[in-house]
């Protein structure tokens, strides 16, 4: 049987801001590698940031800081 998915795709880390600019400084902040900005054409625009790696929760960092 033959696939045109790619077999094992590198994991990406993606979360959305409001303005592309933040997703340099959240790489910056958080040492993550900025892979990827994808930026829709709606209204107001959608910015997500990809970074390479596994995806992360700021939720579970959140929770580390609270015990």
């Amino acid at each position: 049987m033959r696939s045109d998915r790619v077999p094992n795709p590198k994991p990406e880390n993606v979360h959305h801001v409001i303005e592309p600019e933040l997703c340099e400084k959240m790489g910056e902040k958080y040492n993550w590698r900025l892979k990827e900005i994808r930026v829709t054409r709606n209204s107001p625009p959608d910015v997500a940031c990809v970074f390479d790696g596994e995806q992360t929760s700021f939720q579970d960092m959140w929770q580390d800081y609270q015990d």
